[in-house]
C-alpha cells in the first residue's frame, strides 16, 4: 500500500468534507449545496463507501485530495502533505516537487523563523520595548493576546538579514523571493547601473502582524509604523502600513487577516464579522467576539469573498466611519450581491450617544464595548445602509439631489430578486425624497443591471434521452444489493440491445466478468476499471434514485427503466431504418430496400408487444 492509499485508509472523506460544508444524510449517501458552483438544490454527493465525491451541478469530482486541492487552492502534494499529518502516516517517498512547490516550502520555513524573531525581539530583547509599551500603554493588549496573535517588532537596523543569513545561513536570493529583504545600491530594483551592494530588511521600526492562512502557514507580514509622526513622515516610509510583497505564497487580493483564529467561531455564529484592519481584529478577540477578519485592501475581492463564503453564509461588514471606509462597504456590498450572500453592515452611528462617530471598530471596542456589541446585534440590512447612507450624503428636497440619491441606490434596489423585498425598499426610497412609488419603480427599470454580469456556473448539456435512460438503469443496478442480480434481470430485458452509451455498455461488460462468485464490493470493482471508466463508475454509483420499501418494489423500477431503455434503442433504429428506406428508394437499390423493410417491420412489431 503506498503512502496515498495509506492515508485514504485512515481518513473519513464524509468528515474531511464535513468540516468545511454541511452534510445531509440521503441514504447511504450524503448531500451539500456544492462549494464550487452557486445552486439552490443540493447536487453534490459524498459517499462514505467509496470514499469519493461528485456534483451533479457542475461535474465536479474525486477523493479526499481532489476535495482539498479545489477548496483550498493547493497542490496535490500540498494536500498529501495536509493529511498525511492528520491522519499519522509519515511519508515515506516524496511527491515530485514543481519549483514552485519548493519556493513556497522555502518562503514557509523563513517567515516561520522571522515570525519568531520578530516575537523575541518584541517580547524579550531591550530593541522592543518602545514597541511592547506602545502595544500595551496605548492599545490595551495584554502579553497573552500578543503571544496568541504572534506579534513582533522589525527594528530600524538590518537585524533580520543580519539573522538569516549570518546565523541561520539563508542565501541572500532566499530572502528576496520570500519578500523578507530588497538589493540596497543604486538601480538595485532595476536593470542596469552599478552592481548591487547586499540586501535590507524590508520592515525597519515597525510592529510586526504575521499574516496565516486558513491551513496555518504563515504566508506574509504586515508592519505598521511605531510613531508616525506626520504625512511627509509616514510617505517617506512607504506609508503607515505595509505588506509583503506578493510571492509565490501570498497574493494580497487572496487572503485575509486573523481567518486562522476566526475559523470556529465563524462556524459556530454562522457569520463573518469584515474588518479594516488588525488592531480591529486583536481588540474584537479582546472582548470575547472571536469570528472576524480584517481584509488587507480598501475593499473586500472576489477571491476574498468566495474564501469567506465557504465558511459563513453571512457577512457583517463593519468598515471604518470616514468616507473611504462607506465607500469600501458600497463597492463590497455588489460584490457580495452577485455571490447571493446574505449581508448586513454594523453602523457605529450614535454609539457614542452623540454625532461624533468612532473612528474605527478599535476604537469603539476599547472605549465602550457594550456599544458595539449592541451595534453588532443590531445590524442593518444593507440595503438599509445603501438608502441611508446615500440620503446622508445628499439633500432630498433638491432635485439635483434626488438625482445623486437615485444614482447612488437604483443600482443596487433594482436588481433585489424578492418582488415583496424590493417593493418594500423602493417604497422607503419613494418616501425619503418625497417621490410616487411609480415614477421610482419606472427609474429603477430603467438602473437594472444586466443579469450577464452575475457569474454563473457553466450549464451542462442536455443529454439525449436515451443516455439519461441508460444512466439511470446502471445506477439502478450499481446501487443495488446485488448488482450482479439485477444485471442478469435488465439483461433477459434489453433481449440483446446493444446500448447507445459506450461507457455504460463497457460498465457492464466488466460488471459481467468481475468476480463471478461473491459479494460485490464498489471499492474492489473501481481498481478493476481501466481509468476512463472511473468517472461513468462514479458517477452512477453516487447518482439520485429513489428509496424503495423493499425488493419487489425495486425489481418493478428496474424492469420498467431496462425497458424505457430497450423501447428508446428500438426507436432510434427505426429511426435509421427510416433514412436507409428513403436512401434506398432514391438509389433504386431493391436488395437493400426490401432488407430495411423487413427489419423496420420486425422492430414495429416488437415495439407494439
Amino acid at each position: 500500500m503506498d503512502d496515498v492509499e495509506k492515508v485514504k485508509s485512515k481518513l473519513d472523506i464524509v468528515e474531511i468534507i464535513g468540516e468545511h460544508i454541511q452534510l445531509k444524510k440521503a441514504g447511504r449517501n450524503f448531500k451539500a449545496l456544492c462549494p464550487f458552483h452557486g445552486e439552490k438544490t443540493p447536487s453534490f454527493v459524498v459517499s462514505p463507501e467509496r470514499q469519493i465525491w461528485h456534483c451533479f451541478g457542475c461535474g465536479k469530482g474525486g477523493d479526499i485530495f481532489t476535495f482539498l486541492e479545489e477548496y483550498e487552492n493547493i497542490t496535490f502534494a500540498e494536500a498529501l502533505k495536509e493529511t498525511a499529518a492528520r491522519a499519522g502516516v509519515k511519508l515515506t517517498i516524496s511527491a515530485a516537487r514543481t519549483d514552485r512547490e519548493k519556493k513556497q516550502e522555502l518562503i514557509y520555513g523563513l517567515n516561520h523563523l522571522s515570525a519568531q524573531f520578530y516575537n523575541y525581539l518584541l517580547l524579550s530583547h531591550p530593541a522592543g520595548k518602545r514597541a511592547l509599551k506602545y502595544l500595551i500603554d496605548e492599545r490595551k493588549l495584554s502579553i497573552p493576546l500578543i503571544k496568541t496573535f504572534n506579534l513582533g517588532y522589525a527594528p530600524e537596523k538590518d537585524a533580520l538579514v543580519r539573522y538569516l543569513i549570518g546565523k541561520k545561513k539563508y542565501k541572500e536570493d532566499d530572502l528576496l523571493v520570500s519578500g523578507l529583504a530588497y538589493r540596497t545600491g543604486r538601480n538595485a530594483s532595476g536593470p542596469g547601473g552599478p552592481p548591487a551592494r547586499g540586501v535590507s530588511d524590508f520592515f525597519r521600526d515597525r510592529i510586526i502582524f504575521p499574516i496565516i492562512d486558513q491551513r496555518g502557514n504563515i504566508i506574509a507580514f504586515s508592519g505598521r509604523l511605531l510613531e508616525p509622526t506626520g504625512p511627509e513622515l509616514v510617505e517617506r516610509a512607504g506609508g503607515k502600513y505595509v505588506n509583503t510583497r506578493e510571492t509565490p505564497v501570498y497574493i494580497k487580493g487572496d487572503t485575509v487577516y486573523g481567518l486562522n483564529l476566526a475559523r470556529d467561531g465563524i462556524k459556530k455564529e454562522g457569520k463573518v464579522i469584515i474588518v479594516e484592519g488588525e488592531f480591529d481584529v486583536i481588540t474584537a478577540h479582546k472582548q470575547g467576539i472571536p469570528n472576524i477578519v480584517a481584509v488587507k485592501g480598501t475593499a473586500l475581492t472576489e477571491n476574498q469573498i468566495k474564501l469567506l463564503k465557504r465558511f459563513a453564509p453571512k457577512f457583517a461588514l463593519c468598515f471604518d466611519t470616514d468616507p473611504a471606509g462607506t465607500e469600501a462597504q458600497r463597492r463590497s456590498i455588489k460584490m457580495i450581491e452577485r455571490e447571493g450572500i446574505t449581508a448586513t453592515v454594523i453602523s457605529l452611528q450614535g454609539t457614542r450617544g452623540e454625532s461624533v462617530k468612532p473612528k474605527d471598530p478599535d476604537e469603539l471596542l476599547n472605549e465602550n464595548p457594550i456599544a458595539f456589541k449592541k451595534a453588532l446585534v443590531n445590524d442593518i440590512n444593507i440595503y438599509d445602509f445603501i438608502i441611508d447612507t446615500a440620503l446622508g450624503e445628499s439633500d432630498s428636497k433638491t432635485a439635483e439631489g434626488k438625482k445623486r440619491i437615485l444614482d447612488r441606490t437604483l443600482p443596487y434596489l433594482s436588481n433585489i430578486e424578492n418582488d415583496v423585498i424590493k417593493e418594500h425598499y423602493l417604497k422607503k426610497l419613494a418616501n425619503a425624497i418625497d417621490a410616487t412609488l411609480e415614477a421610482i419603480m419606472k427609474q429603477a427599470d430603467k438602473a437594472v443591471r444586466p443579469r450577464s454580469e452575475t457569474p454563473k456556473a457553466s450549464p451542462r448539456t442536455q443529454l439525449p434521452r436515451e443516455e439519461l435512460a441508460e444512466i439511470y438503469l446502471i445506477s439502478l443496478i450499481f446501487q443495488s444489493e446485488n448488482p450482479k442480480q439485477s444485471l442478469n434481470f435488465a439483461r433477459t430485458l434489453l433481449s440483446g440491445v446493444k446500448l447507445s452509451t459506450p461507457s455504460i455498455e463497457k460498465l457492464l461488460s466488466f460488471l459481467d466478468t468481475y468476480a463471478q462468485t461473491g459479494d460485490f464490493n464498489a471499492q474492489d470493482f473501481s481498481k478493476y476499471l481501466p481509468h476512463e471508466l472511473h468517472l461513468p463508475f462514479d458517477t452512477s454509483y453516487l447518482a439520485s434514485i429513489p428509496e424503495f420499501l423493499d425488493k419487489d418494489h425495486f425489481y418493478r423500477e428496474l424492469e420498467k427503466a431496462a425497458k424505457q431503455v430497450r423501447i428508446l434503442a428500438i426507436k432510434k433504429t427505426l429511426s435509421k431504418l427510416t433514412t436507409l428506406i428513403s436512401q434506398a428508394e432514391q438509389e433504386q437499390n431493391k436488395e437493400n430496400l426490401k432488407t430495411y423493410q423487413e427489419k423496420f417491420s420486425e422492430l414495429s412489431k416488437l415495439l407494439a408487444s
